[in-house]
């Protein structure tokens, strides 16, 4: 198989796990985790998610987590070369989170950073590759039939990523809708000597957000980060002092968009 047949196959394979579960005309909260050949788990309405590839896989894994308490995704895959087999050997791992999120503010208004900071390591043998969508705007009622376009696909690199975004609050009550997601795919070459690959991202995505004095919170699922500590903005600093890679998002707050 060559480098774009492969590469068509595992956006078959991606389409799969995708659309496994069943969503809701709007969608609300949930979590989901699944792999390709393996467990999937969550949806609508699901607070975490947890699923892997069977354990008699001999030549490739894959796992993922999420989990909307905490605010975090996990995925990993790895690929070993199959001697003797002529075939490609390979895993995907896929885990998203989706949550409503009410702000409450009384007093002035303000400027919020959201953001999501990623850590991983990929290690290209054969075909090593992730990627990352985060999205925060208003809710879509065909959010998941046009993925592509309101949260598009960023591909990783090894070490740190951070994408965000500046929401401003105005006063009173507000709504917006907060979606992150994070894949992973590793594929291994058939031939003799060739070494193992992994995209490793399980050290985790983790939602991050620094709010303005004043506004509180609360989310659809009411679970929304209820686990996670105080957010510092230490991660913005680095970003600022070019220690991270801060790719900043612009809201999509228009209509709908058209199907691709």
């Amino acid at each position: 198989m060559n480098k774009t047949s492969m590469t068509l196959a595992l956006a078959l394979a991606s389409a799969t796990l995708l659309t496994f579960t069943a969503q809701a005309a709007t969608p609300n909260y949930g979590s989901y985790a699944g792999t390709t050949g393996g467990t999937r788990s969550g949806g609508e309405g699901s607070f975490s998610a947890m699923a892997n590839t069977p354990s008699y896989y001999k030549y490739s894994y894959a796992w993922g987590m999420a989990a909307l308490s905490d605010g975090t995704l996990h995925a990993a895959s790895s690929a070993t070369p199959c001697p003797g087999c002529r075939a490609q050997t390979g895993a995907e791992s896929l885990a998203r989170f989706w949550d409503t999120v009410a702000f409450h503010n009384g007093q002035n208004l303000g400027l919020a950073n959201l953001s999501v900071s990623i850590d991983g390591t990929l290690t290209p043998g054969g075909y090593a590759q992730a990627w990352a969508r985060f999205y925060v705007g208003d809710p879509k009622a065909d959010f998941f039939d046009h993925l592509n376009d309101y949260a598009p696909a960023m591909q990783l690199k090894s070490g740190t990523t951070v994408l965000g975004d500046e929401l401003a609050i105005p006063l009173g009550n507000s709504k917006v809708f907060i979606y992150a997601e994070l894949h992973t795919s590793a594929v291994a070459l058939p031939y003799a000597g060739s070494p193992n690959t992994a995209a490793d991202f399980g050290n985790t995505l983790h939602f991050n957000w620094t709010l303005p004095d004043g506004v509180t919170t609360s989310s659809a699922s009411g679970q929304f980060m209820t686990a996670a500590a105080v957010p510092e903005p230490s991660s913005w600093m680095m970003a600022g002092a070019g220690l991270l890679v801060l790719v900043r998002l612009q809201r999509r707050r228009a209509g709908p968009s058209t199907a691709r």
